[in-house]
């Protein structure tokens, strides 16, 4: 028991990373959550998704954080997912995944679009290529569920899908040292080799669980499941190796 609440300690503490004595953020702070988020920390900004707006928070004082700009993403077009990577949002609406640079913290800017993701489609990213699933039985009407990989390296503006898996009801992804752990439901976890990163490889399955979210952090994997949460040490990413479990 004292190893699980250490580690969730840890991922508390990663979650808000940065946060100093003073009570000031560093320029590098950024948050750490799972692919089906709402709002994340980048750079010392607190970006919130809702509706058709993503707002941007300065939290140069934590315990205040202040609104510094608001960005319109379409009309009645409500978004649901958030994922940072460096300089760059991606984004997860009702029909489209957007691709937000955020190279100026302050005044995000639209550069791309994805029109087919939408924004029950959660989506992890790296520099090269966009990790996303897609699911039926939601409330976006979806009628395929696989996982798909987009090639955003060459033109961000305008990503073109190279892969595609059929998975039985995939939810929601994490990455962690080129490997991809995708939450397939009640099929299990599935982990998948990124060595040829836009032809991920299925190498295992962990079942017993339905497996809805996961937030990777150094070498701890955290799974939000159906009725509680499972903690795997991914100190091998390959084989993860459970540590506790925490069930309602």
């Amino acid at each position: 028991m004292k190893l699980l609440y250490l580690y969730i300690t840890i991922l508390m503490l990663t979650i808000c990373s940065g946060c100093a004595k003073d009570s000031q953020l560093k320029s590098s702070t950024s948050g750490k959550g799972g692919s089906t988020a709402r709002f994340t920390i980048s750079g010392g900004y607190l970006y919130v998704v809702d509706g058709d707006e993503l707002h941007t928070f300065s939290l140069q004082n934590p315990a205040e954080p202040e609104m510094r700009n608001s960005l319109q993403l379409g009309w009645n077009n409500t978004i649901e997912t958030i994922f940072p990577w460096k300089d760059k949002l991606f984004i997860g609406s009702k029909d489209a995944m957007y691709i937000i640079s955020i190279s100026n913290p302050e005044q995000p800017t639209v550069e791309g679009t994805a029109s087919h993701i939408r924004a029950c489609d959660p989506v992890v990213a790296d520099d090269k290529y966009a990790y996303v699933t897609v699911r039926t039985g939601n409330n976006c009407s979806g009628n395929i569920n696989a996982l798909y990989v987009y090639d955003v390296s060459a033109g961000i503006e305008s990503p073109s899908r190279v892969f595609e898996q059929d998975l039985d009801n995939p939810h929601g992804l994490g990455l962690h040292n080129q490997y991809l752990y995708v939450c397939d439901g009640a099929s299990g976890l599935k982990v998948f080799d990124l060595q040829n990163a836009g032809k991920p490889k299925q190498v295992v399955t962990k079942t017993g669980h339905t497996f809805f979210d996961c937030i990777p952090t150094e070498d701890v994997l955290v799974c939000m499941i159906e009725g509680g949460m499972v903690l795997y040490n991914i100190s091998t990413p390959s084989n993860p190796v459970v540590l506790s479990e925490i069930i309602n």
